[in-house]
This record gives C-alpha cells, structure tokens and sequence, in this order.
C-alpha cells in the first residue's frame, strides 16, 4: 500500500499532465512555480485562458479566484485550483473534501475541462490539503493538443444557450459520479463529517442545491458568514440555519501530515547542535524545516568519512540503505532509516514499535514513513489542564507539531480522532501534561 501525503498526490497528478502554461500565486504552490511574473490574479487568469484557447494547457493556483466569462471555447485543458469557495461562480466547481476524494475528483475535472472545453475550478479543503491517502499511480496524462493559432481562432465564442447545453452535460456526467445527498448532517465545507455538496455549477443550474431552499440546515458558527454569502450571491438563496458549537482549524501556514516521521525526530530525537541531513523531498517538510540539509545517502557516507567532529544525523528509507553503509557509521555519524517496506530489522539498529519511544543516541529504525503512515491508539486532550483553553491563548502545541488534526472548538483544544494517527508528537511537545 503506497500512502501518501495530499499535497504529494496533487502534485503528482498535475505534473504529470505537462501544463504548459502555469500560475502558482497561492500562498501554497504545491511545489509548482509559475511560468511567468504576473501583475495580479486578473493578469494571470487572462494569460491563462489565452492560453487555452490556443492549446496551451494552463494551470492557476489561486488564494482568491477573480470573476470572469466564458466566451471562447478552449483547445486545451484550463484547470484553476483554489483552497477557498469562489465568491461568484464562473465556471463548474468540484469541491474535494477528503484526502481519499483527491484523485478521482482531480481527474474527473481534467477530463471535464478538455472534453467540454471550458476552464473548471477545484476546490481543495483544508482537511484535503492536509492529510494522507492510498496512492494509486496511473497514467492518466490524456495526450496533448499541440497550440495552434489563426484569425478565426478568438472570433469564435460560447453563445449562452450552447453554454447551458454545457451545463446541463457536465451536471450528468458528475451527478453521475458523485451523487451525495443531504442526511441532516451539519452542513460545512471544512469539517470531515459535515456535509457539503460535491459541485456546483453557474447560476441557472442549480439542481445539486435545491434541498437548500426548504430545510433548516446545521451550520458551524465559523463558517456561517460566508456560507450564507455563498449561497445567496451565486443561487439566491436564504439558508435558513442553526449555529452549533464552532469548530476553529488551525491558523498556521504548511500544515504537515498526521503523523509526520520528521516532527518526532526533530523534536525529540536529536540534540540542538546535530547537522541534519535527508533525502527526503517533501515539500511540507522543507517548508516546515528549514534547518534540514538535503543530500543522497551516499554523499552522507562520503561527509561522515572525513575527520569531522561535529554530530551528524541522515534521516531516510530504509529500502535505500545498504550493509556496509554501517561501518561509516562513527560516533559523529548516525541514521534514522522510515521503515517504508515493512522492514523492522537491520543489523546495527534498534526498531522501535512506536513513534514514543524514539531517542537520541542510537542508530534507529522508525516503525513507518511517510508513505505507509501507521495508526496507533489516538490521544485526547485534558482540558483541565489544558491552558490554552483556560486563558484562550494560541497553542504552542500546533505551532510546533503543524498537525492538522488539533482544533479549537467552543474555546476547546481537541483532536480530530479520524486524523490522528497517535504518534504523540503532540503529547511530548505540550509541557502541560494535558495530552494523552
């Protein structure tokens, strides 16, 4: 089972469809630079679909999606990806809720750009964002159109009776795929078990959202404002709500995955003055860490070979290392090794059963990695002793371990139990024993 992290799988998918043309203004790329220096997002969605129109495949990542029409069909794929509901629909939207959603929905969207020819925008949730799925790899590239351009080439446009037929084509092929209905569940964007609509399609296609116009729905206080936004300026809509206890996510940028190997063994597994190298390109890591060192194993093993006296650590798979790497292996020179294939025995390290029970001193082999995430008991909080809920101050305990899965709600520090996988990185990092 390959497991990887969502922003790994996002990037993945998209490189692999070659876009030739790319706008990455988001304060989170996803690992992907633009291919030119743009004015503001306008400029950039103007130079995006251009780019289309002529073949060109164009991929923007926006923090805030600008309005815009559609009125010249696409050559080529236009896919714009945003963390945050447009406030004007223009295009269809697929909203990706969970980790598990990412492929299907990112691949659906690619194929609805190229076959319907118009841009289409994905939505990718926060609890999305920031999680770990099963990884499927498959070659989903679906051929390149090769741009062309000539005179009649803009002249040609999208009346809207052909853009309603659009539409209404698009609406069949994702209710098809994705047909959620409400079962009174809170109804949010952000939360896991809330319910919230799969897509959304331009103003006079408002089939998916129908339901809204004679129920009382559950909304989190939170998201309340802009949910009632949403609805009325885009299907003129009054959501009639009830607010319920207020669920708060984290306000910290490059959230990592649950569970993450580098969080334990930078905050617990080696001593302020190690050097620390790895071979491991996560790009959340890098973000988070910027003390880590990228280089191979085998340039590790040729830096621990010379006279050095300062103490060093290589954190990397397991399936990478090799039997006489160990006689390099001095006392500046040590190795965490993420158990990426099930291995829990290589001669000259001590294999830990749980992420605890790291130290910092030995040769260790960590009982996962980043790609087969394992799932131990889950920890809560203790919120009698918890003074981050008391006195309402931020929690030192998110700021250090950048885990997603501790939340505020109702002024109360929690742990989402779907996404913890109980590595208690947290419970070593508190310092108030509120954490079990």
């Amino acid at each position: 089972m390959d497991i990887r992290n969502s922003k790994e799988i996002i990037k993945d998918i998209l490189e692999r469809y070659n876009f030739a043309s790319i706008y990455a203004g988001s304060s989170n790329t996803l690992g992907l630079e633009s291919s030119k220096n743009f004015v503001d997002e306008h400029d950039a969605l103007d130079f995006l679909y251009s780019s289309a129109v002529i073949g060109s495949k164009a991929l923007g990542i926006f923090n805030e999606l600008p309005f815009f029409h559609i009125n010249t069909p696409l050559r080529a794929e236009c896919l714009l990806v945003t963390f945050t509901l447009p406030k004007k629909i223009c295009t269809p939207v697929v909203v990706i809720k969970t980790a598990e959603e990412i492929i299907a929905k990112l691949t659906m969207s690619l194929k609805l750009t190229l076959e319907y020819k118009v841009p289409v925008t994905v939505v990718v949730t926060a609890n999305a964002l920031n999680n770990y799925a099963e990884f499927n790899k498959s070659n989903s590239d679906m051929g390149r159109i090769s741009p062309y351009i000539s005179k009649a080439t803009f002249k040609q446009t999208i009346s809207q009776d052909e853009l309603k037929e659009i539409y209404d084509n698009i609406s069949k092929s994702l209710k098809q795929s994705f047909n959620k209905e409400y079962n009174g569940e809170v109804f949010s964007l952000h939360s896991k078990h809330g319910f919230f609509p799969d897509y959304f399609l331009p103003a006079a296609h408002t089939e998916n959202i129908t339901f809204l116009k004679s129920k009382v729905v559950d909304v989190y206080e939170s998201e309340k404002e802009a949910l009632l936004s949403f609805f009325y300026e885009n299907y003129n809509i009054t959501l009639e709500v009830n607010s319920v206890a207020d669920r708060v996510f984290p306000k910290v940028n490059d959230l990592l995955c649950p569970g993450c190997p580098f969080v334990n063994i930078l905050n617990k597994g080696v001593d302020t003055d190690t050097i620390i190298y790895t071979d491991i390109k996560c790009e959340g890591v890098k973000k988070a860490f910027s003390e880590l060192n990228f280089i191979s194993i085998d340039g590790y093993i040729g830096i621990i070979s010379s006279e050095i006296k300062v103490p060093t650590l290589f954190v990397g798979y397991a399936s990478s290392y090799k039997p006489h790497y160990y006689k390099f292996l001095t006392k500046c020179g040590r190795m965490i090794l993420l158990s990426d294939t099930g291995i829990n025995k290589i001669n000259g390290f001590t294999f830990i059963k749980h992420p605890k029970k790291l130290g910092n001193t030995k040769n260790t082999l960590y009982p996962y990695s980043c790609n087969n995430i394992k799932d131990f008991s889950k920890v809560r909080v203790k919120l009698n002793k918890c003074s981050c809920s008391k006195d309402n101050t931020p929690c030192n305990v998110i700021e250090k371990t950048l885990c997603p899965a501790i939340y505020k709600a109702a002024n109360n520090m929690l742990v989402d139990a779907d996404m913890c996988n109980g590595c208690l990185a947290c419970k070593a990092v508190c310092g108030k024993g509120a954490i079990s």
